[in-house]
């Protein structure tokens, strides 16, 4: 089963990059229909998560700004921000639900598929290595009309006897 365990890593990976692609191409998308316009940041809400060391708080900007089309607008945006009560902002919003607004200098975030691309890298190194196949060589059966025989190599160095997997083109 530990040999197995390396596995975690690479689905770990694989869901964090697909969950921050999707974040990506949905910030991109957001970005194309929004509008942007000067605002200001009226208030800001603290969430809290976790607990006792692993508490994280997250800041979310209230933005003030007039749509294009004169509406005035306060808004918690929809991402985090640093950005503190007074300063002046450009805001992008959805022309369709203005209230969906955040900060134009929001950037959009490649550390997610970095941080997967990594897990996904140390599973398939861990299993790589705790897989006990490190080598497939063919042994000296292979000419005699019989079935080809090839051997592992184990992980300890010893070689074992075992049937070559289909397709295996051993005359090259």
């Amino acid at each position: 089963m530990f040999e197995y365990f390396p596995l975690l890593f690479v689905a770990f990976g694989i869901v964090v990059i697909g969950v921050s692609v999707k974040g990506l191409i949905g910030f991109q998308r957001f970005a194309q229909r929004a509008l942007r316009v000067p605002g200001v940041v009226s208030d800001v809400r603290t969430t809290f998560s976790g607990r006792g060391e692993g508490l994280k708080a997250t800041h979310r900007p209230v933005l003030t700004f007039t749509t294009v089309d004169g509406r005035e607008i306060t808004t918690e945006a929809s991402t985090a921000s640093d950005l503190g009560v007074g300063n002046a902002t450009e805001v992008l919003y959805d022309p369709q639900d203005p209230t969906s607004a955040m900060p134009a200098d929001t950037a959009a975030g490649y550390g997610g598929i970095v941080a997967g691309v990594i897990a996904l890298g140390i599973g398939l190194a861990f299993f790589s290595a705790f897989s006990g196949v490190t080598d497939v060589t063919t042994g000296s059966g292979s000419s005699g009309g019989g079935p080809a025989q090839c051997e592992i190599r184990q992980a300890d160095g010893s070689f074992r006897p075992a049937a070559c997997p289909p397709g295996l083109d051993l005359d090259n």
